[in-house]
Protein backbone atom coordinates (compact mmCIF):
# COMPACT_ATOMS: atom_id res chain seq x y z
CA UNK A 1 0.00 0.00 0.00
CA UNK A 2 1.41 3.38 -1.05
CA UNK A 3 1.58 5.96 1.73
CA UNK A 4 0.35 9.49 1.16
CA UNK A 5 3.03 12.14 1.78
CA UNK A 6 1.42 13.60 4.92
CA UNK A 7 1.68 10.20 6.64
CA UNK A 8 5.11 9.19 5.32
CA UNK A 9 7.66 9.85 8.06
CA UNK A 10 10.47 10.41 5.53
CA UNK A 11 8.35 12.95 3.69
CA UNK A 12 7.53 14.76 6.94
CA UNK A 13 11.18 14.83 8.02
CA UNK A 14 12.27 16.18 4.64
CA UNK A 15 9.54 18.82 4.74
CA UNK A 16 10.77 19.92 8.15
CA UNK A 17 14.40 19.95 6.94
CA UNK A 18 13.50 22.13 3.94
CA UNK A 19 11.58 24.59 6.11
CA UNK A 20 14.29 24.80 8.79
CA UNK A 21 17.04 25.27 6.21
CA UNK A 22 14.97 28.00 4.56
CA UNK A 23 14.40 29.75 7.90
CA UNK A 24 18.11 29.63 8.73
CA UNK A 25 18.93 31.12 5.36
CA UNK A 26 16.37 33.91 5.94
CA UNK A 27 18.23 34.85 9.10
CA UNK A 28 21.43 35.24 7.07
CA UNK A 29 20.14 36.92 3.91
CA UNK A 30 17.16 38.54 2.23
CA UNK A 31 14.55 36.35 0.62
CA UNK A 32 15.51 37.56 -2.87
CA UNK A 33 19.04 36.20 -2.34
CA UNK A 34 17.93 32.64 -1.58
CA UNK A 35 18.10 30.11 -4.39
CA UNK A 36 16.76 26.58 -4.60
CA UNK A 37 20.27 25.44 -5.53
CA UNK A 38 21.80 26.79 -2.32
CA UNK A 39 18.88 25.67 -0.17
CA UNK A 40 19.12 22.09 -1.47
CA UNK A 41 22.90 22.08 -1.01
CA UNK A 42 22.58 23.22 2.59
CA UNK A 43 19.79 20.74 3.30
CA UNK A 44 21.81 18.02 1.56
CA UNK A 45 18.92 16.99 -0.66
CA UNK A 46 18.63 17.06 -4.43
CA UNK A 47 16.50 19.52 -6.37
CA UNK A 48 14.06 16.79 -7.36
CA UNK A 49 13.33 16.19 -3.67
CA UNK A 50 12.65 19.90 -3.15
CA UNK A 51 10.20 19.86 -6.07
CA UNK A 52 8.34 16.91 -4.56
CA UNK A 53 7.44 19.30 -1.71
CA UNK A 54 7.21 22.73 -3.39
CA UNK A 55 6.91 24.09 -6.92
CA UNK A 56 8.97 27.16 -6.02
CA UNK A 57 10.54 29.16 -3.20
CA UNK A 58 7.48 31.42 -3.35
CA UNK A 59 5.25 28.44 -2.56
CA UNK A 60 7.46 27.58 0.44
CA UNK A 61 7.40 31.20 1.63
CA UNK A 62 3.63 31.37 1.11
CA UNK A 63 3.02 28.22 3.13
CA UNK A 64 5.04 29.57 6.06
CA UNK A 65 3.30 32.96 5.86
CA UNK A 66 -0.15 31.37 5.85
CA UNK A 67 0.77 29.18 8.85
CA UNK A 68 1.81 32.28 10.82
CA UNK A 69 -1.30 34.22 9.78
CA UNK A 70 -3.61 31.34 10.64
CA UNK A 71 -2.35 31.32 14.23
CA UNK A 72 -3.28 34.98 14.49
CA UNK A 73 -6.61 34.50 12.67
CA UNK A 74 -7.89 32.21 15.42
CA UNK A 75 -8.04 35.21 17.74
CA UNK A 76 -10.28 37.03 15.23
CA UNK A 77 -12.91 34.33 14.92
CA UNK A 78 -15.79 36.37 16.37
CA UNK A 79 -14.88 39.65 14.68
CA UNK A 80 -17.06 41.46 12.16
CA UNK A 81 -16.14 44.54 10.19
CA UNK A 82 -16.38 47.47 10.37
CA UNK A 83 -17.63 47.21 13.96
CA UNK A 84 -14.50 45.45 15.19
CA UNK A 85 -11.91 47.49 13.28
CA UNK A 86 -10.17 48.45 16.51
CA UNK A 87 -9.98 44.79 17.58
CA UNK A 88 -8.47 43.96 14.19
CA UNK A 89 -5.81 46.68 14.52
CA UNK A 90 -5.08 45.69 18.14
CA UNK A 91 -4.57 42.11 17.03
CA UNK A 92 -2.58 42.65 13.84
CA UNK A 93 -0.19 45.40 14.98
CA UNK A 94 1.17 43.52 18.02
CA UNK A 95 1.24 40.28 16.00
CA UNK A 96 3.50 41.86 13.39
CA UNK A 97 5.38 44.09 15.83
CA UNK A 98 6.29 41.23 18.17
CA UNK A 99 7.29 38.66 15.56
CA UNK A 100 10.72 37.22 16.33
CA UNK A 101 13.62 37.44 13.87
CA UNK A 102 12.78 34.62 11.50
CA UNK A 103 9.01 35.08 11.68
CA UNK A 104 9.40 38.80 11.03
CA UNK A 105 11.46 38.03 7.93
CA UNK A 106 8.91 35.46 6.79
CA UNK A 107 6.06 37.97 7.20
CA UNK A 108 7.96 40.83 5.54
CA UNK A 109 9.36 38.86 2.59
CA UNK A 110 7.69 39.54 -0.72
CA UNK A 111 7.30 36.55 -2.95
CA UNK A 112 6.31 36.74 -6.59
CA UNK A 113 2.65 35.84 -6.19
CA UNK A 114 -0.01 36.44 -8.85
CA UNK A 115 -2.34 39.35 -8.09
CA UNK A 116 -4.95 38.20 -5.59
CA UNK A 117 -3.01 35.07 -4.63
CA UNK A 118 -0.51 36.25 -2.02
CA UNK A 119 -0.78 34.95 1.56
CA UNK A 120 -1.53 38.47 2.79
CA UNK A 121 -4.39 38.81 0.33
CA UNK A 122 -5.66 35.38 1.38
CA UNK A 123 -5.78 36.57 5.00
CA UNK A 124 -7.54 39.83 4.12
CA UNK A 125 -10.12 37.87 2.13
CA UNK A 126 -10.71 35.69 5.21
CA UNK A 127 -11.13 38.83 7.32
CA UNK A 128 -13.50 40.42 4.82
CA UNK A 129 -15.69 37.34 4.64
CA UNK A 130 -16.57 38.17 8.22
CA UNK A 131 -18.77 41.06 7.12
CA UNK A 132 -22.03 40.13 8.75
CA UNK A 133 -25.61 40.98 7.84
CA UNK A 134 -25.53 43.85 10.35
CA UNK A 135 -22.40 45.44 8.91
CA UNK A 136 -22.21 48.66 6.96
CA UNK A 137 -21.47 46.62 3.83
CA UNK A 138 -24.40 44.23 4.00
CA UNK A 139 -25.71 45.64 0.69
CA UNK A 140 -22.32 45.97 -1.01
CA UNK A 141 -21.61 44.24 -4.28
CA UNK A 142 -18.65 41.86 -4.61
CA UNK A 143 -16.75 44.59 -6.48
CA UNK A 144 -17.42 47.12 -3.72
CA UNK A 145 -16.25 44.62 -1.10
CA UNK A 146 -13.08 44.00 -3.11
CA UNK A 147 -12.35 47.75 -3.25
CA UNK A 148 -12.93 48.00 0.52
CA UNK A 149 -10.63 45.01 1.05
CA UNK A 150 -7.88 46.63 -1.05
CA UNK A 151 -8.32 49.91 0.84
CA UNK A 152 -8.14 48.28 4.27
CA UNK A 153 -5.27 45.92 3.53
CA UNK A 154 -3.27 48.57 1.67
CA UNK A 155 -3.83 51.21 4.34
CA UNK A 156 -2.99 48.89 7.18
CA UNK A 157 0.12 47.44 5.54
CA UNK A 158 1.40 50.86 4.44
CA UNK A 159 0.97 52.38 7.88
CA UNK A 160 2.62 49.42 9.57
CA UNK A 161 5.57 49.28 7.14
CA UNK A 162 6.13 53.03 7.47
CA UNK A 163 6.05 52.71 11.26
CA UNK A 164 8.70 49.95 11.15
CA UNK A 165 10.85 51.87 8.61
CA UNK A 166 10.77 54.96 10.84
CA UNK A 167 12.18 52.91 13.73
CA UNK A 168 8.83 52.79 15.51
CA UNK A 169 9.18 56.37 16.75
CA UNK A 170 5.47 56.58 17.55
CA UNK A 171 4.60 54.35 20.53
CA UNK A 172 2.64 51.21 19.64
CA UNK A 173 -0.53 52.35 21.45
CA UNK A 174 -0.51 55.70 19.63
CA UNK A 175 0.09 54.19 16.17
CA UNK A 176 -2.77 51.73 16.74
CA UNK A 177 -5.14 54.55 17.74
CA UNK A 178 -4.06 56.65 14.75
CA UNK A 179 -4.51 53.70 12.39
CA UNK A 180 -8.06 53.08 13.61
CA UNK A 181 -8.90 56.78 13.26
CA UNK A 182 -7.42 57.11 9.77
CA UNK A 183 -9.03 53.95 8.43
CA UNK A 184 -12.43 54.67 9.94
CA UNK A 185 -12.55 58.47 9.48
CA UNK A 186 -10.04 59.22 6.72
CA UNK A 187 -8.02 62.43 6.77
CA UNK A 188 -10.66 64.18 8.90
CA UNK A 189 -9.24 62.24 11.83
CA UNK A 190 -6.14 64.46 11.62
CA UNK A 191 -8.22 67.54 12.37
CA UNK A 192 -8.86 66.14 15.86
CA UNK A 193 -5.18 65.56 16.74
Amino acid sequence: MKRTPQYDLRYIKTEHLIQETFKNMLLEMDYAQISIKELTQRAMINRKTFYLHYNSLDELLGKLQVELYMEMMESLSDMTLPQDLEQLVRTLFPFWANADGVNEKILRSQGNFPIGKSPGEYVWKKIFHRFGPNSACSNCTEDELRVAEVFLSGSFASIFMHWVASDRKIPLEEIMQLTVKLISQGLRALEET
